[in-house]
């Protein structure tokens, strides 16, 4: 009996469907010889730190630096049913080998590594890697099992960015948590080693923004007539100047800094005569541009569809998983590698039968598909290649209109690099103006760029945005021409753009670099901040910890996430640079360079440097991001407010509310009802240890000193409290409980203890 374990349910069916695999037991597939199961994500993680030491479980920075060695792996809560069906199933003693079917990526490989140590499983193993999940590549991926040796460096690779993202989180958030405490502060300040430098770009952006102060400038238009036709053309101050300027601001050789400068420039050349002194025309090519990754897929879909980097992850996965349209997302390639050019024409086949695609298609299948290096390049493909389309042709009527739209994007761009170059004619006109008599200086320069496109080439199916067109006339050099109707126009400059998804995942792609040169980003694509994989979830783990928030489309930092940047005084953690180059090194090992246990030494040596570094910064200044008021608290009176991981009194007498109980959230609305002494409806989505489902309500029981359920099946109402006069006081621990008219509560309430049980006579 052999065992096949997949990442996810769904992917566990598919692989049963074409395995044969076709009776269903409780939590596994069998049939063929085979038992399919599955995980649900991660069922296993590095365990918390009191787990190595009882003394780590107190947030003190006399425990820092917390250094595990070896790393511990625990089951994952909520996922104690399925723990135990595959620990029986690898633990059988019919289960001769197990083949690793969970995603063919760096997480897919730690999902199943871990899980097998978790339970202790020693047997062989193989490895099922394959791109898309249609039947043929399943079949052909079975076809070609590897042994699970093959992929060890991967596993290496994947370790050591777990355990570094433990090592930094864990120490840095304590350390800074703690001395934020010491300056007044009482929320959780968290850090981490892909997240803190990720927010710092925002955060940076953001103040960049603020600061920035608008600087006017005036530019001279003019139309040039010839015989051979008019065009319109700019002053230049400097012919020779590149023309650099902000984004969507005027080149600085175009600038005149004063309003009557440029008005002595239009009036000097207004019916002046003037020369052509340059006409530079030529043919240019562009090439189509590349092949899909995950990172361009969720820029692109950002830009035009307004999608953020998680819901394209989102819909990319169903794409891969439910449709079996597309190949895997989680791709850093932006290329094919040769043995997949004989399945292009099958790819391009399944496009042909949709409208939008049948003329490309038919263009493309009348002759032999034969891609360039542009397209297919070995030594620029890691674990996958680039996303295509699988070949299955889509049905529109079964497709959501978000997922219309990314597979829209996705097939364009596969037909667009196999299609020919776009071509233009790019023309470059200099006017030299002779000046009106009297205006002091030699002749003034005027400027014109001309582009129109002569060949759609591969634009004809996948549009750049569209750009104005302008087609300048056949004049030469030495020309007469006359300069007429001269107008001054006012610019002023622009600050920065605030930061999107597309433009902080370029921002991370590059590590913070600003690099126009698409050729630069994709070779930097191992030395950024995070994975193709990870940047989706690490902008929502910034939104969820209200570190930034989405405006729109905009990407802005929050009081909180400009608290923490600004609170936090080592470097290292918030650099994009320093980080990107820790990606590099991961990329080493996946790939067979570089040494993991000289890895973690530097990550150890590192972490030990930034907790003695937080520890002897000048006090922290402006940190206390105080929570929203919810109410008084039921044992002392005292303020209760919003805190990171729930609700709590800030009068120190214990009373809290976790944010979230037995698998569900808490919402703000049930923490003031339960604060103001009252008790939630009954509502579902709770959950034992076990996995079970149940319908409860929630109330604060004084005497436990803790939030507890209320079963509607049991009663109508909560339990009645338990607190009797004559009884200790459950919040000051020193009174007693005494008769007041109309509640019992506290004899030291003159002291400062306020706890009471309103409307309560008797207990």
């Amino acid at each position: 009996m052999r065992l096949v374990i997949a990442e996810k349910p769904s992917v566990a069916r598919d692989l049963a469907r074409v395995l044969g695999a076709a009776s269903k037991r409780n939590g596994w597939f069998e049939g063929e010889g085979l038992r399919v199961s599955w995980c649900v994500g991660h069922v296993a993680q590095l365990e918390e730190p009191a787990f190595y030491r009882p003394e780590w479980k107190r947030w003190t920075p006399t425990v820092l630096p917390m250094l595990p060695d070896p790393f511990g792996i625990g089951p994952r809560k909520g996922l104690s049913d399925q723990i135990g069906v595959l620990r029986s199933l690898l633990r059988d003693s019919a289960v001769r080998d197990v083949v690793n079917a969970c995603d063919a990526g760096r997480e897919g490989e730690l999902i199943f590594r871990w899980l097998i140590e978790l339970v202790g499983c020693a047997k062989p193993v193989s490895r099922l890697w394959i791109a898309s999940l249609t039947d043929e590549a399943i079949r052909d991926g079975w076809s070609r099992l590897a042994p699970s040796r093959d992929y060890d460096r991967l596993a290496d690779a994947a370790r050591c960015r777990a355990e570094a993202d433990w090592l930094v989180g864990m120490n840095a958030t304590r350390a800074l948590t703690c001395a934020a405490r010491d300056a007044g502060g009482a929320d959780v300040f968290s850090v981490g080693r892909v997240q803190t430098p990720t927010l710092a770009m925002i955060v940076h952006r953001d103040a960049e923004i603020e600061r920035f102060v608008p600087t006017e400038f005036w530019q001279v238009h003019a139309t040039f007539r010839a015989d051979s036709g008019e065009w319109k053309a700019v002053y230049v101050a400097d012919p020779g100047a590149p023309g650099e300027g902000e984004v969507d601001v005027a080149p600085r050789a175009e600038r005149i800094a004063t309003a009557e400068g440029a008005a002595a420039i239009a009036r000097a050349v207004a019916n002046q005569p003037a020369r052509v002194a340059v006409a530079d025309r030529r043919r240019t090519v562009e090439p189509p541009p590349l092949l899909y990754d995950l990172t361009s897929l969720q820029r692109r879909a950002n830009q035009r569809y307004g999608l953020t980097a998680p819901r394209t992850l989102e819909i990319a996965q169903a794409l891969y998983e439910r449709h079996k349209l597309i190949t895997y997302p989680r791709t850093d390639a932006r290329f094919l590698t040769p043995d997949q050019v004989p399945n292009l024409p099958s790819i391009v086949s399944g496009l042909r039968p949709l409208e939008p695609y049948r003329a490309v298609a038919e263009r493309l299948l009348s002759a032999p598909i034969r891609p360039g290096k542009r397209v297919v390049d070995a030594s620029e493909v890691g674990d996958h290649h680039a996303i295509l389309p699988t070949g299955k042709t889509p049905n529109p009527d079964r497709l959501q209109p978000e997922e219309k739209r990314v597979f829209d994007l996705v097939a364009r761009r596969f037909l667009a690099v196999l299609s020919p170059p776009a071509q233009f004619d790019v023309t470059l006109l200099m006017a030299a103006v002779e000046p009106a008599e009297g205006f002091e200086g030699g002749a003034l320069q005027f400027r014109a760029r001309g582009r129109v496109r002569r060949e759609a080439g591969w634009q004809a199916i996948d549009p750049p945005p569209a750009s104005r067109e302008i087609d300048l006339p056949p004049v030469e050099v030495g020309d007469p021409a006359v300069a007429t109707a001269p107008e001054v126009t006012r610019g002023q400059t622009r600050p920065p753009a605030p930061m999107t998804d597309a433009s902080l995942l370029r921002a991370m792609e590059t590590a913070g670099r600003t690099l126009d040169d698409e050729e630069l980003a994709r070779r930097m694509r191992g030395c950024g901040l995070g994975t193709p994989a990870t940047r989706a979830s690490i902008l929502e783990v910034l939104v969820e910890r209200k570190y930034i928030e989405r405006r729109e489309r905009e990407l802005r930092a929050t009081d909180r996430g400009k608290a923490v940047i600004g609170a936090l005084r080592v470097e290292e953690l918030k650099s994009a640079e320093l980080t990107g180059r820790w990606e590099g090194k991961l990329l080493d090992l996946a790939e067979g360079r570089g040494d993991r246990p000289a890895f973690m030494a530097a990550v150890r040596e590192h972490v030990g440097r930034i907790v003695a570094d937080i520890g002897s910064a000048p006090p922290l200044v402006g940190v206390a991001v105080e929570g929203e008021v919810i109410g008084a608290c039921p044992g002392c009176g005292q303020v209760v407010r919003q805190r990171a991981r729930g609700w709590q009194c800030t009068g120190g007498c214990g009373f809290s509310i976790p944010s979230r109980i037995a698998g569900r959230d808490l919402s703000a609305r049930q923490a003031k009802e339960i604060a103001g002494g009252g008790r939630t409806k009954a509502v579902k989505g709770f959950k034992s240890k076990a996995g079970k489902a149940f319908v409860a309500g929630l109330w604060w029981d004084a005497s436990k000193r803790q939030v507890s359920f209320w079963f509607p099946e049991r009663a109508a109402s909560p339990p009645a409290p338990t607190v009797a006069v004559g009884d200790g006081c459950p919040s000051c621990g020193k009174g007693r409980i005494i008769q007041g008219r109309t509640t019992l509560g506290c004899d030291r309430w003159r002291d400062g203890c306020r706890f009471v049980l309103s409307g309560s006579r008797s207990s």
